[in-house]
C-alpha cells in the first residue's frame, strides 16, 4: 500500500512538472506562448515596403519606431524615451533610449532612423505608404525625384539624438511614427542581404519586443516569434513567444479559441452571443458605418433633388429603433471613433450634419420627378428628347435577419412618397460587396470602413479616383477639397473636412444609418493584448494567460 501511494505521488509530481514546463496551469507568464493566426503569408517584413495586414501584424511586433500606440491609440514612448517639439521652428528632437539595441546585440542609433527614412522616401524603394509622412520637410519632393536625398529634413545630431524638420504640421505625426514605414533600418545589414531584406528569417534584423525565431518561418504554414533578449523598451516583454499560424480563418472563431487553437482572433458578429456565454474577452471597434448609397450612373439618381427628397422621407429614429447590440444609430458619415491627432473629430465639430426628416418630402419628391422631363421650350422642337421614367426601386442589402427591419422601414417610407412598391434584394455580405463594386445596383445599403482614424480616411471614399467610390460621384470641386486636406495646403484642414462631410451629407451622396462594431475575441484567461482598429494589428508584448 505504501509503495502504491509513493508511486502515485511520483506520477503526480511528474505530471505537475510536465504541465509547468509545457506552459500549463502553473506556467510563468514569461514562459507562455501566445497562439494567433493570419489568413495569408506576410508579403514582406521590410517595414518600408510592407502594407498588407499579415506583414503589418508581424512588423509591429518585431520592430519598434520612435513611438508606439497605447490602448487608446495615443502615441507613447517607443525607441525614443522623450522628445521636444518646437512648433515655431516646425521641428521635433527625439532622444533615443539608452541601451537600445538590434537583435544581434549591436547598438541602435539615430542614424538607423535616418537611413530608414531615406529608404522610405527613395523612389528606388517604391514605398506605397510614404505619403503618411510627407509632412517631413522635402519628403514628397524627394520621393518624386525633385530634390536630392540630402535635403530630407531628418538628421542624426548624435548617436542618441534625432532631429526631424517638418514641411507642415500634421496632428497625426507622432502616431505615424509608430507605423511600419517609420521603423529604423541598419544600413550595413540591409546592404548585406543582397536584395532579400525582410524575405527570410535570417534577412531580418529586429529591434522590437520579439524577433523571428531561428528557422521559425515556414512559408505558407507558420511564422513563430520569440522574445527579443536584446530589447530594451519601457517595460518588460511578458510572453516567451507568439506562434502565428498561416491558415484560413476558422469557421467558428469561438470554438477555435475554446479548443486552444488560437488565444485570440478577429470574430464575426454572428458569434457575439456565443462569446459572451463563454465569458470571453471582447474588444470592439465601432468604425464601420452602414448607409444608403445611390448609384449615380443611373440618370435619375444623378438628380440631387430626387436623392434628397427620398432621404427626407426617412424618419431615422424609427427606422433604426431596433438595431442589434453590435450596432448603434449614426447621424453622420464620419464615425465617433475618428480623431485628428488625439482630438476626437465629432466632439470638436459636433453631430447631426445629415439630412433631416421632412413632412414636405412627398411634395418635394413629386416636384423633383416632374423636373426630370423639363426642357427649354425654345429648343424642345429641335431636339429629340427621350422621356426619363422613374425606375422601379430595388434596394440591395445584406440578408442578415436582424437587419430586415431597417430595410422594411425604408421601403415603407418610400412607398408612401413614390406611390409604387419598392423591393429589396437581400444577399450575403460577400455578394453585396461584389455587386456594389461592380456597379450592379441602383440603391444599396453598404458598409464603409476607413483604413485610418482621420476623418479624411472616410471622406476620401467619395473621390473620383478612389477605387472604393461606390456612389460613382465625380466632382472636381470635391476632389480638390480632399486633395487640399491630404496636401495640408493651408491651415484650414478642419474647416475643409467639415465642408467635405457637409457636401456628401447635404447632397444625399451617402446617408448614414448605423455604425457596426467589429470584434476581437480572446480566451477569458488571456489579458494584455492591445488590438488596434486599423491595419488589423495586435500588440502581444504584454500578453499573459492568467493561471496558465
Amino acid at each position: 500500500m505504501r509503495c502504491s501511494k509513493l508511486l502515485t505521488a511520483l506520477v503526480m509530481c511528474v505530471l505537475t512538472v510536465s504541465l509547468t514546463s509545457c506552459g500549463g496551469k502553473n506556467a510563468s507568464p514569461y514562459e507562455q506562448i501566445i497562439y494567433y493566426s493570419v489568413e495569408s503569408e506576410p508579403v514582406t517584413l521590410d517595414p518600408q515596403i510592407a502594407d498588407d495586414n499579415s506583414s503589418r501584424l508581424v512588423i509591429m511586433n518585431i520592430f519598434e519606431g520612435l513611438t508606439r500606440l497605447d490602448e487608446n491609440e495615443n502615441a507613447v514612448y517607443g525607441v525614443a524615451d522623450g522628445w521636444k517639439a518646437d512648433i515655431s521652428k516646425m521641428e521635433y528632437v527625439f532622444h533615443i533610449r539608452d541601451g537600445a539595441k538590434w537583435s544581434d546585440g549591436s547598438k541602435l542609433t539615430a542614424q538607423d532612423f535616418v537611413y530608414g527614412f531615406q529608404r522610405l522616401f527613395s523612389s528606388v524603394t517604391g514605398s506605397e505608404t510614404a505619403e503618411k509622412l510627407f509632412c517631413i520637410k522635402n519628403a514628397e519632393k524627394i520621393k518624386n525625384n525633385k530634390l536630392d536625398m540630402k535635403e530630407l529634413g531628418v538628421y542624426a545630431e548624435s548617436e542618441n539624438t534625432l532631429k526631424i524638420k517638418l514641411e507642415y504640421l500634421d496632428p497625426q505625426f507622432l502616431q505615424f511614427l509608430s507605423e511600419p514605414c517609420a521603423m529604423p533600418c541598419k544600413q550595413s545589414f540591409f546592404e548585406s542581404t543582397g536584395g532579400q531584406y525582410g524575405l527570410e528569417y535570417d534577412k531580418i534584423l529586429s529591434n522590437g519586443a520579439f524577433c523571428v525565431d531561428e528557422y521559425g518561418w515556414e512559408h505558407k504554414k507558420y511564422i513563430n516569434l520569440v522574445r527579443n533578449s536584446d530589447y530594451k523598451g519601457g517595460s518588460s516583454v511578458v510572453p516567451k513567444g507568439v506562434n502565428i499560424k498561416i491558415a484560413d480563418s476558422p469557421e467558428n472563431v469561438c470554438e477555435a479559441v475554446l479548443r486552444g487553437e488560437v488565444d485570440c482572433y478577429r470574430m464575426e458578429t454572428r458569434e457575439l452571443e456565443q462569446a459572451k456565454q463563454n465569458k470571453m474577452n471582447l474588444t470592439a471597434f465601432g468604425d464601420t458605418v452602414w448607409g444608403i448609397v445611390f448609384n449615380m450612373d443611373n440618370e435619375v439618381f444623378q438628380n440631387k433633388d430626387i436623392r434628397v427628397s427620398m432621404l427626407e422621407a426617412l424618419d431615422r429614429k424609427k427606422i433604426v429603433s431596433s438595431l442589434p447590440e453590435r450596432c448603434k444609430p449614426a447621424e453622420d458619415i464620419v464615425p465617433d471613433t475618428a480623431k485628428i491627432g488625439e482630438i476626437a473629430y465629432r466632439e470638436f465639430v459636433g453631430k447631426g450634419m445629415g439630412i433631416k426628416f421632412s413632412e414636405n418630402a412627398k411634395s418635394d419628391f413629386e416636384k423633383a420627378v416632374d423636373s426630370l422631363n423639363e426642357h427649354d421650350e425654345e429648343y424642345y422642337w429641335y431636339y429629340d428628347y427621350e422621356e426619363v421614367e422613374f425606375p422601379e426601386l430595388n434596394i440591395l442589402c445584406t440578408d442578415e435577419r436582424e437587419m430586415q427591419g431597417v430595410v422594411n422601414g425604408i421601403i415603407n417610407a418610400w412607398n408612401g412618397i413614390t406611390g409604387r412598391y419598392a423591393n429589396k434584394t437581400p444577399v450575403s455580405r460577400e455578394e453585396l460587396d461584389e455587386k456594389v463594386f461592380s456597379g450592379d445596383f441602383d440603391i444599396a445599403i453598404v458598409p464603409l470602413k476607413p483604413e485610418g482614424e482621420s476623418p479624411v480616411d472616410m471622406l476620401a471614399f467619395f473621390e473620383s479616383k478612389n477605387e472604393y467610390n461606390v456612389s460613382g460621384l465625380a466632382d472636381e470641386k470635391y476632389d480638390k477639397v480632399i486633395g487640399d486636406i491630404l496636401a495640408r495646403s493651408d491651415n484650414s484642414v478642419m474647416d475643409k473636412m467639415v465642408q467635405a462631410e457637409k457636401y456628401i451629407s447635404e447632397n444625399g451622396i451617402f446617408y448614414p444609418l448605423y455604425t457596426e462594431d467589429r470584434y476581437y475575441v480572446s480566451a477569458r484567461n488571456v489579458t494584455g493584448i492591445i488590438f488596434h482598429p486599423y491595419g488589423a494589428e495586435a500588440d502581444f508584448s504584454s500578453a499573459e494567460k492568467i493561471g496558465g
